[in-house]
Order: C-alpha cells, then structure tokens, then sequence
C-alpha cells in the first residue's frame, strides 16, 4: 500500500473527533490494528523517510482547493497518518499521544506538532533515545516543525505541577500510536491535577494573558495584529478553554458556552494558516504587505475586508475573554486583581443599576427617549463599569430606530459627557457597537467601524484611533474654552477615511452633515468642519516649514482666523498625534508645535512676527572661529533627546549636501537643517541630530572628515555609493499597503523670500545627501530643511533661493529625473 493510501486508511477520522474537540479531557483512540497491517506498517515505516515527508506536505500545502480550516485539518488528519506510521512498533505500555493545538485536530502549515512520548517508568534513557529518535528523525529531516518530548506519565505530571504551558497542554491529548489507555491516563490525572488548585492556575492563565496583551498589543484594533497571541486572538480562546475545565462554577461563569466562539476562531485560524502558507514560514502576525494575498486567497473582496473581519473576530473573543475573567474574580476566595473593588456609579442614574460587577437595566429608566441610551453609557464609562450582556440587548431593543433629527438638548449632552469620560469611552463605545448601537445614532460610524489604514505611521484602524483620540482630547478638555467642540472633532477629524477622495475633503462633508443633526448651529458647526480640514495644519506646517520665516505663522493664522480655533488645534493636534503612534509625539515635535502655536497666536493677537535670525550674533564664536582659520569649524551641544550641530565654512556651491552627507557616513539622522550666509560670504549650517546606534559621533573625526570632502581629499560620492550598495541587501523598508513613489512639489506660496522645495521618495540609505546634491546640481542654494521619514517614505522639504514661478514646472520635472521618478511621474501624497 502507498504510504499516502496508508496515511489516509489509518488516521483518525477528524469528523468523529470534531465532536469531542470542545470537551476539555477527551482522548481520541483507534482500536488495535490486526497483525498483518501491523506488518505493512513497519515496511511503510522504513520507506517514510525525510524526503517523503517534505515531498506530501508540500504537496497538500499547494493543493488549491484546501485553505483556511480545512486546510489545516487535511494537515493534521496527514501528520496522524505519519504518526501511526512511525510509532506503529511501540512496545507494550508505551504511547504516542498529540497534545496541546495539534491535539485538537487542525494545524498550520507552520505550527509546531507537539508530541509526548510516553514510556513506563524507570526506561532506561538508551532505550527511551532509540524509540524517540526512530519517530522524531525522519520529521525532523522533512523541516516539517516538531515539538517533541518524553516523559512517563508521572514525570510529566510532576512537571505540570510546576510548569503553566505542560499543564494545560496535557489538559487535551489525543491518542496517535501505541497503547490508548496510556493517553487516557495522563488526561485524566492531568485534569484532576488542574482542578486541585483552581485559582492558582487561574491566576497564572491571568499573569501569561497580560504578558501577551502587553507585547502584542489588541488584534481587534492593530494595523498588523497577531492572530495567536495578542488580545482576542486565538490564545485568548485557549485559555478559556482551560480555565473552563478547573471546575463546573467556571463553566457557569462564562455564562454562554465556548461554542459561540467558534465562528471568531474560524475566521482567525483560517488567516494564520493561509499566512503561513503564503509567507512559506511560520508566523502569527499579520503585516501589511501580507494581507492582500490572504484576503485573495480566503475570498475575501480585499484586505480591508478580511481585517474587518479579523477584527471583529478578535471584538468577540475579548468580549467573552474579559467577562470571563470578571465574573471568574467573585468567585475565588481572593480576587485576581490587586485592589479590586466593588464597583459604584459614579453619579445614580435612574432606571441602571450595578449588579455584581456590571451595569443592568432595572426597568425604571425612560428607555424610549433616546437620551437614555447615551446617559446609560456615559455612567458606565464614567463610572468605569461595562455593561451587561442583558443591558446591551434590552437598550438594542428599546432604542428609536431612526433617532429624531435634530438631537435634543438633553441628548446631545449625554453624548458629549459619554465623549468626555476618558479611557473608559473606548471600551464602552465598542460595546455599543456590537449592538450597533453607535452607529445607529452615528450612521457615518459604520465606514470606519474596524476599518484598516493602509499605513505603518498609525497603529491602530480608524475607529480605534478616532476613540482613541477622543480619550486623549478628555485629559485636555481643560486647556480649552469650548471642551464639547474638542471632544467632537476628535471624533470626526478622520470620519472620511476609507473613500477614494482626501480623507480631509469627505471629512469636511461629513461634518457639515452630522454636526445641524447632532443639534449645533451654524457657527459651532463651521467650528468644527475647519478642524476636521486642517487637523494636519500645525503638525505638518512645525515639522515641515520654516518657523522663523514670518510668512509661515502668517499663513496658519489666515487659515484658522481666530485664537479659539487656534488653541482647539492645538489640544486636537496632540490628542491626535498620540494616539496615531508611539513615534507621532516626540518631545521635540511638542516643541515645535508649541513654537509654532506661539507664534500664529502673537499674529492673531496683532502682534508683530518674530525677527529673523541675527547670524552674527547668534553664532558669533563659531564665525570668528571660520575667519581665523578659514577652514570648516564645527560646533555641537549635547544632552537631551536632540544634539545640535554647527558647521561655519567659506560658503560654495554643494555645501550643505557635503555636510549632510558626511553625517550619513558617521550613522548620524538628520531632523532638521538650516543655513545662513553671512555679509563676508561665511555659511553657516545647523543640524538638528539624533544620535546613531553607538551613541554620540566622534566630533573630532566628524569635523575632519568635513574638512578632508572639502578639500576633495575624500571621495564622498564613491563612499557613500558604497555603503548603499552594501546595505541594499540588509536594508527592508518599512512595510506598507502601498508602494512610495517619488513626488516633488514646488511652491512660492509658503514664504515671501524663498522657494519651498517639498521632496517624497522611497526610504533608503543616504536619501537626504542625494536629494540635497540633486539640488545643488540643479544650482538652488539650500537655505534650511526639515527631514522626515514617515513609514516607508522620506518627506524632505528644503527652502531654496527663490525662483520665479514660471520656472517651477521646469525644476520640477529635473529634480523628478534626477531622483530616478520612472517617466517624471509622481505618485498620489498619503494623508
């Protein structure tokens, strides 16, 4: 018999074990082959080497009519069929069982197949070594990923009595060579070992799920989750699984049973295994160059609807996870949490009442008006109290429809107090929605409900980042004369993501809409529509425009008109740049924005801008220095997150990409620059730094090297040439949906002395020495920049020597050549 006919013939039907999967201490067995088949099984046995294993596997991976979980369990009903193969000898009173995921039936292409060799107690080692190594060698020769051990039943046991990961993977075995009893045994003893201790282990299962929350961060909302082991994933559902099985109380406790999960862990276990298939490795999180060929080959539409789904997948698994885990704390003798407490409402509310520790419906409260459904949820936000499953039903079935138009007064505030509640908002927004709820009074909602962004600069999809900001818009609530106003245009700043138009531009629309039927008026609403158009303003204008040019205040006043608007961008601008990404809101972006925000407010106020720099005073050391030597002198000024560095040198044309590219050699960043020429032709450049991986450079050696490319003693050009062709092979940009592309704009609009060169291309080494060369070789002189690296793409933006406009397509078109712009064609600018 072929050894694949075998495989099938002697593998345990995954249909008769299905029905067991879900009952934790349940081993499947198959009953003693006959002599003769035995025979057959060890010829099989000897002809199933390494190359044979690779040889089915990659042949049922390709299959294209397999995928997902069925996919996965042709994988592990193929893998029993290897087992019984190679264990098919066992002597009497040994056994190879499958534990842990693999126990269950179904694997990935890259999931370990975690096994037990089980052997009577007191085997000597030699004879332990032999068996194991004739089952796990040709495995382990295929590449196929084992994850092999040997124990007797009692030495297992005592390992599990001390080891979180042994005792629960003995909690499910099933049977796959040997004698069937044995694997019966450890799973017996196993689960009455677990339920010895119930909140011991318990409060371990709590401990590792935190640790795991803690690294991977909420699959429900991340851009890139993992599918296994972040918050909602599939681990989520392993635990409670296991802690299901320390007793009956905790069954009770989970209130609906684990069978309601099994629609989440298919959708999730399906992306895992096709992304392991796709990638051709292991590997549970889901980046973003990977989801389009997951989502083709599931059938979904495209990425963006298999993340839906995926997150709301992961919504239902954490929902169940978390009530578990509450419920679960009134019944141990001492709370899992460290200062718990016993839940109380912030303020009473009639008709809502704590029982245990969630909020329920009493039957008293005006749940036709729809104020109440909104003065429900701000009370549990702020109270910090989720609502009950029963609540969350009886307010989908009680709530208008179609909720009157305009809102009422009464109900317009409920909503801003539910905006207004902090951290808590997210949670308690995201239980409505489940409902949806939110939505129903917020029909724009549904768009951006789970909806990715096609980008790394975020980290979260968008209706986690808009909740997101709007829990950080409530801790800035203070600093503003209008905190209602605030907390609205968190909410909608990016309400128009997902459309093929500027997300600015349908978000405007959107907001004239939503803003009359929320009840506001016209000046509240023209409010709140000019912050959701340039919520962008003052990030991108402080870390990409010249903020000692008066031209560049003046224009942020002309767009926003008053201080109170001002001061509401401000506070949106930082609720907003946190909660994008840990790399959104450094120190000195703060420092810039507040700059920035000074400065448009003094013209608000009629004030007169800023004076220009007075270069002679300003670096008066460093100049006399440059005329006593006439040579490059350098200057720097450490501490901090920043360090700066000033160059003085007899000005000349290509001075500031000889200095830029000196830095490159020396593993410095670059994040700003700006440049200055004094009466007597001494320039003067300053570099806003951060330090490279070793630290602070040798400015000694740093200095000479500008000197040595000044006096042409050192190739520059050939140097750096190098270094990129010996990292192009270990550089990986970062990932993207969308590949950069190189696009140059030029503009006079953006001050009245000079012209703004504004640069994007693809991430590389050396990208700021070859963009500023390329200006110089054009003859722009570069007077300052500001260097960014968003994700994937450079965004340099130089203020050159002022052109007349009517050359601007000419330069355009050059700089878009020189950069190697295929056909002078730029592509489309991200927002």
């Amino acid at each position: 018999m072929p050894a694949m006919a075998l495989c099938a013939h002697t593998s345990t039907s995954h249909t008769a074990f299905k029905s067991q999967q879900h009952r934790c201490g349940t081993a499947s067995t198959r009953p003693a082959a006959p002599t003769r088949t035995l025979a057959r099984m060890a010829r099989a046995a000897a002809a199933l080497d390494g190359a044979t294993i690779k040889r089915q596997r990659a042949e049922l991976v390709a299959r294209a009519d397999l995928g997902g979980e069925p996919l996965g369990i042709a994988l592990a009903d193929q893998a029993d069929g290897w087992f019984a193969i190679l264990g098919a000898d066992l002597p009497d009173g040994w056994a190879l069982v499958a534990t842990g995921g693999y126990a269950r039936g179904v694997v990935c292409p890259g999931s370990d197949l975690d096994v037990v060799l089980l052997h009577p107690n007191g085997t000597s080692d030699a004879r332990v070594r032999k068996a194991a190594e004739r089952i796990w060698y040709p495995l382990w020769d295929s590449g196929v990923k084992l994850s092999p051990a040997t124990h007797s039943v009692k030495s297992l046991l005592a390992l599990a009595g001390s080891d979180l990961h042994t005792a629960t993977t003995i909690l499910e075995v099933r049977s796959l060579a040997g004698d069937p009893a044995l694997g019966d045994e450890l799973r017996r003893r196993g689960l009455a070992q677990w339920r010895r201790k119930p909140a011991r282990g318990l409060r371990q299962l709590l401990d590792a799920s935190r640790e795991r929350w803690a690294r991977w961060g909420d699959v429900s909302s991340l851009l890139e989750p993992n599918l296994k082991d972040g918050r909602g994933g599939l681990r989520d559902r392993d635990a409670l699984r296991w802690a299901v099985a320390a007793g009956d109380e905790f069954a009770d406790a989970l209130e609906s049973p684990l069978a309601e999960l099994d629609g989440p862990c298919h959708v999730l276990f399906a992306a895992r295994c096709e992304l392991h298939r796709a990638t051709g490795r292991p590997g549970d999180v889901l980046v973003l160059q990977e989801q389009d060929p997951v989502a083709a080959a599931l059938g979904y539409g495209d990425a963006d609807e298999l993340m839906r789904a995926v997150a709301e997948a992961a919504r239902a698994i954490d929902w169940a996870h978390d009530r578990f885990w509450r419920r679960i704390d009134r019944i141990v003798e001492r709370p899992l949490w460290p200062g718990h407490r016993s839940p109380s409402l912030a303020e009473p509310l009639a008709g809502l009442a704590v029982i245990g520790d969630e909020l329920h419906l009493t039957g008293t409260g005006d749940s036709g008006d729809p104020a109440f459904l909104f003065e429900v949820a701000a009370a549990a936000a702020r109270s910090d109290i989720p609502l009950s499953r029963e609540a969350l039903g009886a307010l989908a079935d009680e709530a208008p429809r179609v909720p009157p138009v305009p809102w009422s007064e009464r109900t317009r505030r409920a909503f801003i107090d539910l905006l207004g509640a902090g951290d808590a908002t997210v949670p308690t927004v995201e239980a409505l929605e489940r409902h949806d709820l939110f939505s129903r009074f917020l029909p724009e909602w549904r768009h951006v409900r789970s909806l990715p962004q096609r980008n790394v600069y975020h980290r979260y999809n968008v209706d986690r980042h808009l909740l997101r900001t709007v829990a950080n818009a409530a801790a800035l609530m203070r600093r503003v004369a209008r905190p209602d106003l605030l907390l609205l245009a968190a909410l909608l700043h990016d309400i128009g993501k997902g459309h093929t138009r500027d997300h600015s531009e349908v978000g405007v629309e959107l907001a004239r809409r939503i803003m009359p039927r929320l009840g506001f008026g016209t000046a509240d609403t023209d409010t709140v529509v000019l912050l959701v158009r340039h919520h962008l303003l003052l990030a991108e204008t402080a870390t990409r425009r010249d903020l000692d040019d008066p031209r560049t205040a003046a224009n942020v006043a002309a767009a926003l008109g008053t201080a109170e608007r001002l001061e509401l961008l401000r506070a949106l601008t930082e609720a907003d740049s946190i909660a994008t990404g840990p790399s959104a809101w450094s120190t000195w972006k703060r420092v810039l924005v507040d700059r920035l925000t000074s400065r448009v407010g003094a013209r608000l106020d009629g004030e007169r801008p800023v004076p220009t720099v007075d270069v002679e005073e300003r670096f008066a050391s460093l100049l006399a220095a440059a005329r006593r030597r006439r040579s490059v002198v350098m200057e720097h000024d450490t501490g901090g997150e920043f360090l700066r560095l000033r160059f003085a040198a007899r000005d000349r044309s290509g001075l500031f990409a000889s200095v830029a590219g000196t830095l490159v050699l020396h593993r410095v960043d670059v994040t700003s620059a700006d440049a200055w020429t004094t009466s007597d032709g001494i320039a003067v450049e300053e570099f806003l730094v951060l330090p490279g991986p070793g630290g602070e450079p040798a400015y000694d050696r740093l200095e000479a090297d500008v000197a040595e490319v000044l006096a042409g003693r050192l190739d520059l050009a050939g140097r750096l040439a190098a270094r990129v062709r010996n990292s192009r092979q270990r550089y990986q940009p970062a990932l993207s949906a969308s590949a950069a592309r190189t696009d140059v704009r030029v503009s006079n609009d953006a001050s009245d002395s000079a012209t703004l060169v504004d640069v994007r291309l693809p991430d590389g080494p050396a990208v700021l020495y070859q963009v500023a060369a390329t200006l110089s070789a054009v003859g722009l002189d570069i007077r300052s920049a500001k260097i960014a690296t968003l994700g994937h793409e450079v965004v340099d933006v130089f203020y050159v020597s002022r052109i007349p406009t009517d050359h601007h397509p000419h330069l355009r078109a050059t700089l878009l050549a020189r950069l190697g712009a295929p056909d002078g064609v730029a592509g489309e600018r991200s927002n």
